[in-house]
């Protein structure tokens, strides 16, 4: 599976340590470049369609038509990850993602495009990014050896957090010089990358044996997942942040109605998130291989909670980059403890159903976000749209914490291969 031999105590690891691995190596790179490429067509789309409408409603409606195929098809994509090879999966996703990102670019280029097919392109684009998700979260797992796991979850957090210091920034650059279009086209190119670097991976990635039909498969994974409260807890405070929480929607009515800074402040705003998200990768990076992930959760989902809601009650450009800043950094340490917490305690067999499920409580509910936000600004306005958002997330952290008291208490030393080995066969047991 791996290239360099396993350390067998946990002191050996470094902070980089999964990237001693080739396959990793090349699955983090290809996935950056990637991610930055699809931060550059979601600055551009978002300010395309701003300008196209000048409302906030149907900024906000293209949410809509991100959430329904990701919500639906998130509920058995999952399923799709745990029965098929995923490497496979994951090329065809790609390159079909790669192919759309083209097509809108070309359509920008004629200079004939108009909303409806905006929301079209953005449709099947969650369609097939709701079968990429999953495959790609259950994949990465089997890199590394397990006890190097933690630190790979840490630096895949810098995938898509990290990406974002650079993608607007390119974004708002390839709109200057070449219009919106000149981002969906470098999107389109990124995906190639990720083509290449998974055909030169090295990593077996066969299907497991099936043991039941596909509807009995995926019935089993929602069990599983009702009966382990510290998943449920985790995927019910992660789709709050994904509805309530900062997204695109939001800074781009900051950027263009409240602070008046234009294309290029809002490019600078989506790069101090950035920013932040690469100073919260470093310091969970540094933290190594604290045990005591439960309570970093808690204590990262409040703050985040606390930096969103003054955020929404600044007017001044500068106190925003700072506390947009803090928001990334809170936000990126919150997102790596999730997704330890979770990898680390699900068994390989129920990895890519529960990888499924907590997709669609982010990027499935994470574009009813942009949609709330276009439905709520124009009620209350965006400062107090944002406050209410970030206070809500302060209280359901806090009461999620007092009614699932595992997730404080979760510490990844006690999820060892042994306990971990045991529990799966418990668990098909259980479950189907």
């Amino acid at each position: 599976m791996t290239d360099v031999p396993s350390p067998s105590d946990p002191k050996e690891i470094g902070r980089l340590a999964a990237f001693r691995y080739r396959d990793f190596r090349l699955f983090w790179i290809s996935l950056f470049v990637s991610n930055i490429g699809t931060w550059m067509q979601m600055t551009a789309t978002n300010w395309l369609l701003y300008q196209l409408t000048d409302s906030p409603v149907q900024l906000g409606l293209n949410g809509i038509f991100r959430a329904i195929p990701a919500i639906g098809f998130g509920l058995i994509s999952g399923t799709f990850a745990d029965r098929y090879d995923r490497r496979r999966l994951m090329l065809w996703t790609q390159l079909l993602l790669g192919l759309l990102a083209l097509g809108l670019g070309v359509l920008d280029h004629s200079g004939n495009v108009q909303a409806w097919q905006i929301y079209a392109f953005t449709f099947v684009s969650s369609t097939v990014g709701s079968f990429d998700g999953p495959a790609r979260q259950a994949l990465f797992p089997s890199l590394v050896p397990r006890a190097v796991l933690p630190n790979a979850v840490a630096l895949n957090s810098l995938l898509w957090k990290g990406a974002a210091l650079l993608g607007p920034t390119l974004g708002g650059v390839a709109i200057s010089l070449m219009g919106t279009a000149g981002a969906f086209y470098a999107n389109a190119a990124s995906f190639l990358v990720v083509v290449v670097a998974l055909l030169l991976m090295r990593t077996s990635a066969s299907a497991r044996q099936r043991h039941h039909d596909f509807l009995s498969e995926t019935k089993a994974g929602f069990s599983y997942i009702i009966s382990r409260p510290i998943i449920l807890g985790v995927m019910i405070m992660e789709g709050v942040s994904s509805v309530f929480g900062l997204d695109n929607a939001m800074l781009t009515i900051f950027a263009s109605d409240i602070l008046h800074v234009g294309a290029g402040g809002f490019g600078l705003l989506q790069s101090a998130r950035g920013l932040g998200a690469v100073i919260g990768s470093s310091l969970f990076i540094a933290m190594g291989h604290r045990s005591d992930q439960g309570k970093i959760l808690i204590t990262s989902a409040i703050l985040y909670g606390i930096g969103f809601a003054l955020f929404g009650l600044s007017n001044w450009f500068v106190l925003s980059l700072a506390l947009i800043a803090f928001v990334g950094v809170t936000d990126t340490i919150w997102s790596a403890c999730r997704s330890t917490i979770l990898q680390l305690i699900t068994p390989e067999s129920f990895r890519g159903r529960v990888m499924g499920v907590f997709q669609l409580s982010n990027r499935g509910l994470h574009p009813l976000g942009q949609t709330e936000t276009g439905l709520v600004v124009p009620l209350m306005g965006a400062p107090a749209a944002t406050f209410f958002g970030g206070l809500l997330v302060f209280v359901v952290t806090l009461i999620t914490a007092w009614r699932v008291p595992e997730i404080p208490k979760f510490h990844w030393k006690e999820t060892d291969d042994r306990r971990a080995e045991r529990s799966v066969a418990e668990d098909e047991r259980a479950t189907g």
